[in-house]
Formats: C-alpha cells, structure tokens, sequence
C-alpha cells in the first residue's frame, strides 16, 4: 500500500503543538484584524494559548514574527494563469486576486506604516507575478514604461479601494445608511447644513463593492487600450 502522510495534530495532551507555519498564520491573521502595531509577541503567545517562552523556541524575535507573517500572505497570493488574447479578462483576473488577498488580510497592508523595519526580504510570488503581469502588458504591445504605470495604477486603485469600499463596506452591520455616499448620521448630525447637492447625489442608489470594483477595473482596461492606440 502506498505511504500516506500524517498530518501532525493541533494539540498534543491538551495544549497547542506550534510550528513557524501555525506562528505565522495566528500572526497574520491579527496583523490583518488589527494591524501590526498589535502584534506583540504576549499577545501573539495569549492568541496561541502558550507562554511566550514557548514563541521563542520557533522563531528569534518579533521581527521574525512579521517577516513569516508578511510571507505567509505572500505564499497566499496565486493569480490565475494570464493570457494576451484574452489579456482584458486577464487583467481583470489579476486585479481580482489582488482584491481578494488585500480584502483577507486588510491592515496587514499598513506594515510599512506600523513598522519601523518592514521585512525586508521578498516571497518569491511578489516577484513572479509581477513579472506574469509586465509579460502580459508588453505581449499585447505595451512599451514598458507603459506597462509599469499600467501596474502602479492599477495596485493603487486596488489597494485603496479595498482600504475604503471594501473595509467599511465588510465592516458594516447593516444598518440604514450605513453602506452610502454619506451615512444618514452625518446628515442628521448637520440637518441646517446647505448641501442639496450631496443630498441630491446621496439619495441615489450606490453600486454594490462588486460593481464598483468592475467599474475600476474597466477604467484601467480603458487606460490601456489608450496606451495601445497611442503605440
């Protein structure tokens, strides 16, 4: 019969069993929820239900801490394969994957922001596919200072979008007015304040996070079908 894998147990006798993988994954995941700022090695051992002594046996220190945090989110970003004859469903494609993987791990986003030494090595991924998606823009004709500010444009508009539409919108309970152009608190707060106009635009129905997103990602399509006729 052939050899199977075990796969080695999350406890053993009641208490966790840690690997550099389960320190990192914790790691990111309260970096994603609350920033790196939150990310002290006490609160990581309390997360983990172990004793911070018992950190130190896998990793050196805290900074090794956010560099297998920031690696693991990058081990997790895996675009779908890009085609140039299909290159406007490929662009969509990979600004979806960046969407996805920023939408999962939000704050953790901020580390250079948060740390005063961000990691300073680089997951194979952030270099891989980033060379995936140049190849594309230059496959359909793209120079390449073109190409590189169709891809400074477009991890900018993902970024901030996941950062504004996405966090508040993920963030949100429900509530009345909480998901619009302006919450209805604000114009209840400021009731004798002349804006007809906000309030005119306001009252309009706002496209969901998802078609707001595909509206970004044709206006990048766009961007680059101009640079194309340009060439």
């Amino acid at each position: 019969m052939p050899a199977t894998s075990r796969r080695r147990p999350a406890t053993r006798k009641g208490r966790p069993v840690l690997t550099r993988e389960s320190i990192a994954a914790k790691a990111l995941e309260m970096a994603g929820a609350q920033g790196f700022a939150s990310l002290t090695m006490r609160a990581l051992a309390a997360e983990l239900g172990v004793t911070v002594r018992a950190l130190y046996n896998y990793v050196e220190d805290r900074q090794d801490v956010v560099h297998l945090a920031f690696d693991t989110l990058l081990t997790s970003w895996n675009p779908p394969p890009l085609h140039a004859a299909t290159w406007e469903t490929s662009v969509a494609d990979y600004a979806g994957s960046l969407r996805a993987l920023y939408r999962r791990w939000p704050r953790a986003l901020l580390v250079s922001l948060e740390e005063d030494t961000p990691p300073v090595s680089v997951h194979p991924n952030r270099l891989l596919n980033l060379d995936r998606f140049l190849r594309l823009l230059r496959d359909v004709g793209l120079d390449m200072p073109s190409a590189l500010a169709a891809h400074r444009h477009l991890s900018l508009l993902v970024l901030s979008f996941v950062l504004v539409v996405d966090g508040p919108a993920d963030r949100a309970d429900g509530s009345p007015g909480e998901g619009g152009l302006v919450p209805d608190a604000w114009f209840a707060d400021h009731a004798d304040l002349d804006i007809p106009t906000l309030r005119e635009a306001a009252a309009l129905p706002l496209p969901t996070p998802d078609e707001q997103f595909d509206e970004l990602v044709s206006a990048v399509v766009d961007r680059i079908r101009g640079g194309l006729r340009a060439d």
